[in-house]
This record gives C-alpha cells, sequence and structure tokens, in this order.
C-alpha cells in the first residue's frame, strides 16, 4: 500500500486539484505560485490549501462507488449489462480486486489529510488542525467501514518521514479506530470552539469550496458526523461493554447512549456545545464543473450506454410508487405502477408517489433482483415490459437535459437535478440525523425523543427534508410533499402489515433512511449491516455468497505481497485466514443485527 508510487500519488492528485482551488484567486492561498514551481514542496503547503482537493476527490470517489457498489449491493439498481463480469456484484460473486477503489481512492486522501494535520500543527492554526481531523475522520471510517480492519495508526505516513523504504504497515482493530475516531472529533470540536471564542470566524473561501471557509459549519460538520459515528458502534458497545467505550487519557470513556443524548440536546437547541447542522443550508454540499476539466463528475464522460446499464430494482419502486403486483409470461411477478410517477395525483386514498422519483430514475418498471442470466435477459425482452413501439419500460437512472437544454423524456423534474453532471453532491445529508435521533428515540437512548410522538416526528421530519434536498421546487407545505409524508406515518405498510406504529417504527424509520441515502456513498449498506434494515431479499435465483448479503469487502488483491507480514496477520486474527465477504465487520457483529438480517433471507 505505502510505496514510492503511491506517495508520488498523493502528490500528484493534490496538486492537479489545488490547481482548480486557486485559480480564481491565486494570491489567497499564499504559497501556491512556490507550489507550482517546485512540486515536491506541496507539504510546505498552507494547511488551508489542502481542503477542496481533499473534499473534491473524497465525494467523486464517494459518488462512483455508490454508482457502482452501493446501488447494487442494496437494492436501488440493478446492472442490465449483457457482460456476466458487471453483474457480480448483485449476485455477491464478487472476487477480489473489484471493488478496490475506496481502498486506493481514500488512503490517498487519508495521507493528504494527515499532512494537512501536521502542517496546521506546525503553524499552531486552531481551526485548520480542528478540520484536518473531521477529514481524518471522515475518511478513516470510509475505509474501516468497507474492510474491517485496516492500516490506521501507521497509515498516511509516508509521505511525512525522511526513510522511505518502510512499507510495512500493521492493521488495527476496528474497535481501536472507532476509539481514535471519536478522540479526533472530540479534538476537531474543542480547536473549532478555541478558534472561533479567538475571534476566527472564516478562512480562504477559494481553499474551501463548499463551506467558503465557515468554521461554524465545519464545526457543526465534525459532530454531525460525531452522531454517525457513535449510532453505528452503538449497538455493538452495548452489547460488548455495556455501552461504554474506553478511550485515551484526555477523553477517557464515552458512553454512547448518554452523548447521543447529550448531542440531541444541542441538535435541538441549535448550538451549545456540539453545534450540528441546523438545516439543509449546512449540509456538505461539494461542487463540480462540467466547464472546468478538473472538476467534472466522475460520470462526465460516461457513454449513455453505460449510464443506461444500471436499471431501478423493484424493491425500490415498491417503496417510491403506487403498483399492482402482476406475473409475466415468464412466471417472473413484476408490479404495474399507477399514475405516474412523473406528476402528482393527489387522491386523498391509495399510495401517493414519492416526490424524488423523478430526480432518481426515467421511466418506472423495476427489475427484479438476483435473477439468472437468462432469466434476466426474457425479463428485459418480455411484451410486458416494452411499449408498442418496442421500447424497454424498465427505469434508468436520469441523465439531465438534452443538447438544446430541453428536459429529457423522464420528465420536469430534470431541469432541478441533473444527476449524472450536477454541479453539486451532497456529502451527507442533513436528514440523516433527524433519522439518527429518530432510531435512538425508538431504541429507548434519548429520553427526549422516546415517546411514538417524538420519534414520529422526527421521522417525518426526516422525509420531508430528505424530499425538500432533492426537490428545491417543493416546500413543507407543498401538497405532495404534505401528502407523502402523511401517507408514510399513516399509509405505507411495513412487514407486519401496519402503518408506523411503536412496533414497526426501526423498520420504518431505517427503511426510509435508505431511501434517503441516494447517492450518498456506502451509508446505507452500513445500515444495514448494522441494523439488518431495509429488509431485503438475498436469497434470489442467482444469488452466492451463500446468500449473505456482503458484509465487507475484500481486502485489495495487491495487499498480499505489498504488505507481506501485516496482511497475513490481520487475515488470520479476525478473518479465519481468508480474505471473505461473509465475517462481520466488528459494529455489524452483534446479535440484533444478525436476527434481522437473517429475516430477509427467509
Amino acid at each position: 500500500m505505502e510505496e514510492d508510487k503511491h506517495m508520488k500519488k498523493y502528490f500528484i492528485s493534490i496538486i492537479i486539484l489545488l490547481a482548480a482551488a486557486a485559480s480564481a484567486t491565486v494570491s489567497s492561498c499564499s504559497k501556491f505560485d512556490d507550489m507550482s514551481k517546485n512540486p515536491y514542496a506541496l507539504y510546505e503547503a498552507p494547511a488551508e490549501s489542502f481542503v477542496h482537493p481533499i473534499m473534491f476527490k473524497t465525494e467523486y470517489n464517494l459518488m462512483s462507488v455508490f454508482r457502482s457498489t452501493t446501488a447494487l449491493l442494496m437494492q436501488y439498481g440493478v446492472s442490465v449489462n449483457s457482460e456476466v463480469s458487471s453483474r457480480v456484484i448483485d449476485n455477491y460473486n464478487i472476487p477480489e480486486g473489484t471493488t478496490d477503489d475506496i481502498w486506493s481512492a481514500l488512503y490517498i486522501q487519508y495521507g493528504n489529510a494527515v499532512a494537512m494535520h501536521k502542517q496546521a500543527i506546525d503553524d499552531k492554526d486552531d481551526a485548520m488542525q480542528g478540520v484536518a481531523l473531521i477529514l481524518r475522520a471522515l475518511l478513516i471510517t470510509q475505509i474501516t467501514d468497507t474492510y474491517g480492519d485496516i492500516p490506521f495508526s501507521e497509515a498516511g505516513l509516508l509521505p511525512l518521514e525522511e526513510n522511505l523504504t518502510h512499507y510495512s504497515t500493521r492493521y488495527d482493530t476496528q474497535k481501536d479506530i472507532y476509539r481514535d475516531v471519536i478522540c479526533m472529533l472530540e479534538d476537531a470540536n474543542e480547536l473549532l470552539a478555541k478558534a472561533q471564542a479567538d475571534g476566527q470566524i472564516n478562512f480562504s473561501a477559494v481553499c474551501d469550496k463548499t463551506f467558503k471557509g465557515s468554521l461554524d459549519k465545519w464545526r457543526r460538520f465534525g459532530n454531525s458526523l460525531y452522531a454517525r459515528s457513535l449510532m453505528r458502534i452503538a449497538l455493538k458497545v452495548i452489547e460488548e461493554d455495556g455501552g461504554n467505550l474506553q478511550l485515551d487519557e484526555k477523553w477517557e470513556a464515552v458512553s454512547v447512549r448518554g452523548q447521543l443524548a447529550k448531542l440531541y440536546h444541542d441538535f435541538q437547541a441549535g448550538d451549545g456545545d456540539y453545534p450540528q447542522m441546523r438545516s439543509r443550508a449546512d449540509r456538505p454540499l461539494v461542487p463540480f464543473s462540467d466547464q472546468y476539466e478538473p472538476e467534472h463528475t466522475p460520470f462526465y464522460t460516461m457513454t449513455s450506454g453505460n449510464w443506461n446499464a444500471l436499471a431501478v430494482s423493484d424493491v425500490l419502486t415498491r417503496h417510491m410508487l403506487d403498483y399492482t403486483e402482476k406475473v409475466d409470461s415468464d412466471g417472473i411477478t413484476y408490479y404495474d405502477y399507477k399514475p405516474g410517477p412523473y406528476f402528482y395525483e393527489g387522491t386523498g386514498t391509495g399510495n401517493v408517489e414519492d416526490p424524488r422519483y423523478d430526480c432518481w430514475w426515467r421511466k418506472a418498471t423495476g427489475m427484479p433482483v438476483q435473477l439468472t442470466n437468462d432469466a434476466r435477459v426474457r425479463f428485459l425482452d418480455s411484451d410486458e415490459h416494452k411499449s408498442k413501439a418496442g421500447n424497454s419500460k424498465i427505469g434508468r437512472m436520469t441523465f439531465g437535459v438534452d443538447g438544446n437544454g430541453n428536459p429529457s423524456p423522464s420528465g420536469i423534474t430534470q431541469l432541478i437535478f441533473d444527476l449524472k453532471n450536477a454541479d453539486y453532491y451532497p456529502l451527507m445529508q442533513y436528514s440523516e440525523l433527524l433519522f439518527i435521533y429518530a432510531e435512538a428515540g425508538v431504541r429507548n437512548w434519548i429520553s427526549d425523543a422516546s415517546g411514538l410522538a417524538a420519534y414520529l416526528q422526527l421521522y417525518q421530519d426526516g422525509i420531508r427534508e430528505s424530499i425538500l434536498e432533492w426537490r428545491p421546487d417543493l416546500t413543507a407545505t407543498s401538497q405532495w410533499t404534505v401528502d407523502y409524508v402523511n401517507f408514510c406515518s399513516n399509509g405505507m405498510t411495513f412487514s407486519d402489515g401496519n402503518s408506523f406504529n411503536s412496533n414497526n417504527a426501526l423498520e420504518a424509520i431505517l427503511t426510509q433512511k435508505w431511501v434517503s441515502q441516494f447517492f450518498i456513498g456506502i451509508e446505507s449498506w452500513c445500515d444495514y449491516r448494522r441494523t439488518g434494515y431495509p429488509l431485503l431479499r438475498t436469497d434470489g435465483p442467482a444469488a452466492a455468497n451463500n446468500h449473505i448479503l456482503p458484509t465487507r469487502m475484500r481486502y485489495p488483491s495487491d495487499e498480499a505481497y505489498r504488505n507481506t507480514v501485516a496482511y497475513p496477520e490481520a487475515l488470520n486474527r479476525w478473518l479465519g485466514g481468508t480474505n471473505n465477504i461473509q465475517t462481520d465487520v466488528w459494529w455489524a457483529n452483534t446479535v440484533i443485527s444478525k436476527e434481522t438480517r437473517l429475516i430477509g433471507r427467509q
């Protein structure tokens, strides 16, 4: 992992993107001219110069990972590519090397964040130390949540060392990594609070295109990640250690329930010791550009054929659209949708189409999951799934406007959000916080949110905010918004056949959270492994991996010869000696999660 070519990647990736960050106002990042002359002097740059390149490349890769991996694992979509190699993720037949993206891309950015942190310490810059720690926490959690135990305490240090011949990097346990992540986020909150108390409000907006240099928004983002991290580990820490996680000498121990309650109090107050996102306006929206090549989306040059190779899953359409269940001529169950989904017909009865659907998909018919290749081909070619003109009725991801600036055939909402080449994408949604606290309320971890009325309100607020995150043409009082939120509370039924109530609240909240996490990296996959929700069928005709939705991704295939000592030690310590995708990562290895996931296989 850590050898010369990776060190060079640290330099090259951030230098290219620093050009984008500094192009408008070079003087704002004072040493940019020197860096342009001497690229190997990168780590003498001011710490703030690292911010946008790290944020951009992190979001760039997480978007790509969602579409190529998470969308398929979590049954938002199904591949319709005719090549067998493109469908292995759908059916859990995933060889080594298929999903190396998070490892290879995010470790580069983690190394940049480590270098930024060191530079901020050298500069005695509290604010940049805080921002760097937030970036480190974000990046390392994405990597460990994908693979499990990973190099951490010795990772990202190579560019800072004089001895470039040491490549072996030991693997830390995920529990130890999360101990440090909690400490990082506590330190970040403290450092940013100190910088604000000392009168610092902003840093260079040129170096931070996401928050325009606002320390307040960075602090709120860091504490929102704190809430996510606590929720990620809470079930495991409660089962294993009674709810208390030992940290370090400075922070001692944290009660996951108590700290979540504290965070919720400050979330409700809008401020306090741990200010968090207050609204959609506080979201980390990472900008992209179709005018400037270094800031294109990962999909900018993707051909329409490849873009259309991902079809909507009928698992998702059944949660978002009104349908009638039918059986086609091949004996495959499918769903006939009505009346939309591209317009709203409020009738006061029956299902109400999800307002977000047309932001994500064209056409309404969904593909069943885990079909064999022959059955998939027959389904696509069936007369039931083609129009009279012979065009497929199967939904594909939206892709914006045509060359003349007119809406694509998928509807007017394409003028609102161009999924393929938007000018921004969210790294985290505000609605996620509402669902986190709704879940904590149902589990009785937060007394102020534990009553049915309290967590129902958080559930409704989460759905409403998610709609408005994608549909800026709507408002909280738009009839479509109101009707859909009411439907999710009083009309939508769950696995027990009932609408939202105290018995099915966890399933309802986490199912709607799954819908809301569309295009947000690996978050819905993490929630599924952590809780077992949403309930997903994983025993279809073509499902491999013993009908287990993968619990982790395999370490990259080249680790075996790059990290010859630490890699086999890691395999033997927690994976039984094989680089498998059936072993639970630490925080997912709980009785309650395993029992719930099993329901989906029955």
